[in-house]
């Protein structure tokens, strides 16, 4: 096993999962951002002082176990991690908004248009499904559709988004239960759950 390797490809993902570039990462660990780009290509042998700081700049914890006890650790530490939403999860959501965010531009613009309107409604029930992280390139597509209809005004071009999203929609719907991801739902919705 290439222990090296193995933590600098965790510091990596855990890097990006926070969304910090190898310069901020640097800064807030107070190492030096050539050094973190070699220990994230597993090039240069980690001083435990480094690491420690790094780790702690990640939310992350370094612990000497016992090898018998390595196993159960790594199970924990999977059941927690498939817990934490994925990057492609994340970027789902981002993009999602970004859907919504241009639906309502246009609803905006084209109050008049009845299709706008509904184009508002649809785009606004996906965010309710449980998107598969494969759909990532399905939202991306409509994204482009619905900004070139924002950009250059089209009835055409907004009854075909509203085409595409129906289909997204009755897609999403027919999915498989394999295939979704659960809806995260913001702390303060779950607050009130007492009764």
């Amino acid at each position: 096993m290439d222990t090296i390797g193995e933590i600098a490809r965790t510091i990596k993902a855990a890097r990006a999962a926070k969304g910090l570039s190898q310069r901020a990462l640097a800064k807030i660990a107070g190492v030096p951002q050539s050094h973190i780009s070699k220990i994230e290509n597993a090039g240069v042998d980690l001083r435990v002082s480094s690491l420690t700081e790094i780790s702690r700049a990640l939310d992350l914890e370094l612990a000497l176990v016992p090898r018998k006890t390595v196993p159960a650790v790594k199970s924990i530490v999977r059941s927690v991690q498939s817990d934490i939403p994925s990057l492609t999860s994340l970027a789902l959501n981002d993009d999602l908004a970004k859907l919504e965010k241009i639906a309502d531009e246009i609803a905006e613009r084209f109050s008049s248009v009845k299709e706008a309107a509904q184009l508002q409604s649809r785009v606004h029930d996906l965010t309710r499904f449980a998107m598969p992280e494969s759909y990532l390139g399905n939202i991306r597509k409509l994204q482009k559709e619905l900004d070139r209809v924002n950009k250059q005004p089209d009835l055409k071009g907004l009854i075909a988004s509203l085409d595409s999203v129906q289909e997204l929609r009755n897609a999403l719907a027919h999915s498989p239960a394999k295939e979704l991801r659960r809806v995260s739902r913001s702390a303060y919705s779950l607050e009130d759950d007492d009764g």
